[in-house]
This record gives structure tokens, C-alpha cells and sequence, in this order.
């Protein structure tokens, strides 16, 4: 018998680490894997920090990022985190290419590359400028073949209202993917199926997530994207 596959993510929130779950879910239904999430990391050992030393957060993976660097002596390639893994997924939404970095609190980055969007439509001029951004952080040229970045435009919440809300009147307009606040219409979904962004609420829509992931691969191209990626990655392992 095979040991089943290790995942890690890197992501911004506990809410999009139970997104990308319930697409491995989808993508590995038939594959035993183990699924952690390495930040945001929430321990009570950081006292009033609920996140670690790193917090949450699109500067919370950056962070993240510069230490594995640090740790890998000068680059991810050589950090524990690749090296524990079979696939490590790092998850930045796209609409942190029109943020700056003195807006997360980062002083130090290193380089002043945000923010780097471009008009949309196509996601992919901005997403390909972002992914660029997060390889500097990781001390990277290149992704390395475990790496998998997931970079959902303008924000993973456009996959989630995609699956369960599919006949939302502005994804049936077209350039979903470029609406500037998807995470907005959590709010406007029809009365009985309403839920807001929490743990306890996204873990209850992740089943439906799963089960809808075919639907929203096949009509969103960052999500499209993210599942070649994975399953080049796994082909590589």
C-alpha cells in the first residue's frame, strides 16, 4: 500500500484553505491524501496573535514566504516546507496586484514591485504579473515542480459564488473573473442560501464546492489554470 500524498497550502485565510481543499476533494477523488495547511498558521501559543508570528492575510503569506526563503538558504527550493511535501500550493488572490506593500505593513520587500495590474479582461496579464511578484518572495526564478500557485481573480470567492451560485446574474454577464469584489455577493444570495465567510460556514458549503468544481474549472480560467497546474505537479512527484 502507497503512503497517501502530503499537500500543504500556504494560504491567505482558513477560508481559502477550505476552498482548495474541497477542489483536491475533487481532483483526487479517488487518491488518499493528507491536507495541511501551513499558513495561515493559528496557534495559542502566539497569545493574542491568533495566526503566529506571520498573521493572515495576503502579507501573511509574504511573510510566510520570506521565512521559508530565509530557511532554505536563500530560496523555497531548499526549505523544509518543500522538502515535507509532495505538493505545496500558495494561494494569492489576484486583486493583491493593485495593493501596495506599505498596505500589509511591509517594509522590507524585496523589491517594489507592487502593485502590478493591468487591465482586465484577460485575468492572466494581471495573474502572470502577480505570480512573478510571488516567485521574488519565495527567492525564485522559476516555480519549482512541487509548487503550485494558485492565483484566483479577483479573489477565490469568485470560484465559490461560480459553484454555488452559478445563475448569479453577473457571472451570466461574462468576465466574472474581473469583477472587482466577488466576496460581495456572498451577501447577495437568494434568502435560505445565504452564508458569510467563516470556517464554520465555508466547511459547510465544501461538499457542494466539490461537487460543483468540474463546472467552475471548465468556465474560469484561473481556476482552470490551477487544476493543470496541480495535476502537472503531481505527475512530476
Amino acid at each position: 500500500m502507497s503512503d497517501p500524498l502530503r499537500i500543504a497550502v500556504a494560504a491567505e485565510g482558513p477560508t481559502d484553505a477550505i476552498v482548495i481543499q474541497a477542489v483536491l476533494d475533487s481532483l483526487l477523488a479517488n487518491t488518499e491524501f493528507v491536507f495541511q495547511t501551513l499558513q495561515p498558521e493559528s496557534s495559542t501559543a502566539f497569545g493574542s496573535a491568533p495566526y503566529g508570528r506571520t498573521g493572515a492575510g495576503w502579507g501573511g503569506v509574504y511573510r510566510w514566504a520570506r521565512q521559508s526563503a530565509v530557511e532554505g538558504g536563500g530560496s523555497l527550493s531548499g526549505s523544509s516546507a518543500l522538502a515535507q511535501h509532495d505538493v505545496l500550493i500558495i494561494q494569492v488572490d489576484a486583486d493583491v496586484a493593485g495593493k501596495t506593500y506599505s498596505s500589509a505593513r511591509i517594509q522590507d520587500p524585496p523589491r517594489q514591485d507592487l502593485p502590478c495590474e493591468l487591465p482586465c479582461p484577460p485575468p492572466d496579464c494581471t495573474t502572470d504579473a502577480l505570480r512573478l511578484v510571488i516567485l521574488r518572495w519565495l527567492g525564485e526564478r522559476q516555480c519549482p515542480t512541487q509548487v503550485v500557485l494558485c492565483t484566483p481573480s479577483k479573489s477565490i470567492e469568485a470560484w465559490v459564488i461560480a459553484a454555488v451560485w452559478p445563475t448569479n446574474p453577473l457571472i451570466l454577464r461574462g468576465n466574472w473573473e474581473c469583477h472587482e469584489d466577488p466576496e460581495r455577493q456572498l451577501g447577495t444570495l437568494p434568502k435560505g442560501r445565504r452564508f458569510a465567510k467563516t470556517v464554520r460556514d465555508f466547511r459547510g458549503k465544501q461538499a457542494v464546492l466539490t461537487a460543483a468544481w468540474p463546472a467552475v474549472s471548465a468556465n474560469l480560467a484561473e481556476a482552470a489554470r490551477f487544476e493543470r497546474e496541480f495535476l502537472a505537479a503531481l505527475s512530476t512527484d
